[in-house]
């Protein structure tokens, strides 16, 4: 995988591929891309200097009402798997960087809840350093099943190959689709789509094996891999959000999917799990008083 480097311009941040580089304005708020590389004479333009190697570009998002958005990056990555040759990581740690003129050194103390919004930057941070449950892979739809995907790719092939992953993602599984909606909702999203990195929270794990007949001296290698996906709709803590919504999504809802390849072939079976589908909630972690039906 390809590593990019972050660039702190005069009044940009600069995210560059070997391809390509995405620009984040801070006066104007506005983020555009440039369809070929930065070299050494346009970040000289640009007094940009180098912050740090990052592998993609997650989102951004505000903390609180008042505050400054936050551009968040994949700094550290684990490999974790591979399907058919498509990779798999996990992320292991964020860079995350002020989308405004911001002092870092100072911290900019003078606004009443900037001690707030740094507090919760850091938690933000450490729930991705602690937690290990955010995964992504640049070439395969992690968002859909196996069965998912063969469905949509024989409906729209042979131009599902040409589609970037984001579009064919399940919108339950996008992660971070809301963080990445400045880049979606662009009139001309098609060039922004080799950033625009579907991730999705969960689990991926693999384990290899050997299976064959029993009468059999030589045995097949097996891989066989398990991936859990949350939805990211209803998501709250499991006490205090039960149920269904009125848009059909329940509460904690998971999808976990059990992968078998031996020698290419790929079977599926998945499981899920939620929140009993009827309108209901519940006061406190007990069971009393009972739960409430509310509908």
């Amino acid at each position: 995988m390809d590593i990019m480097k972050l660039y702190r311009g005069q009044d940009s941040w600069i995210l560059c591929s070997n391809k390509n580089s995405l620009w984040f304005n801070i006066t104007s708020q506005a983020i555009y891309t440039k369809q070929q590389p930065v070299d050494d004479s346009i970040l000289s333009t640009w007094n940009a200097k180098f912050v740090s190697d990052v592998y993609c570009y997650i989102g951004q998002l505000k903390i609180i009402e008042d505050g400054i958005n936050w551009l968040l990056f994949v700094k550290s990555q684990e490999y974790v798997s591979k399907i058919k040759h498509q990779e798999i990581y996990r992320i292991t740690d964020v860079l995350i960087k002020p989308f405004a003129d911001y002092d870092e050194d100072v911290r900019n103390l003078t606004r009443p809840s900037s001690k707030i919004e740094l507090r919760y930057i850091e938690d933000l941070r450490l729930l991705y350093q602690e937690t290990q449950c955010f995964y992504y892979s640049q070439t395969y739809d992690l968002t859909n099943t196996v069965q998912r995907i063969h469905k949509y790719s024989s409906i729209i092939s042979p131009n599902t190959k040409e589609m970037p992953l984001w579009k064919l993602a399940d919108d339950r599984f996008f992660w971070n689709k809301l963080m990445l909606k400045q880049l979606i909702d662009c009139k001309n999203n098609s060039e922004f789509d080799p950033w625009i990195q579907p991730i999705i929270m969960g689990y991926v794990d693999e384990r290899h094996c050997k299976v064959g007949r029993a009468d059999q001296e030589e045995k097949t290698d097996a891989q066989i891999i398990l991936i859990s996906r949350r939805n990211r709709f209803r998501s709250g803590v499991r006490m205090h959000c039960r149920g269904v919504d009125s848009d059909g999504n329940v509460a904690n809802y998971v999808e976990t999917e059990q992968i078998l390849n031996v020698d290419d072939h790929i079977m599926s079976f998945v499981m899920i799990r939620g929140s009993i589908p009827v309108f209901w909630s519940q006061q406190g972690i007990k069971y009393r008083p009972p739960p409430k039906i509310d509908k």
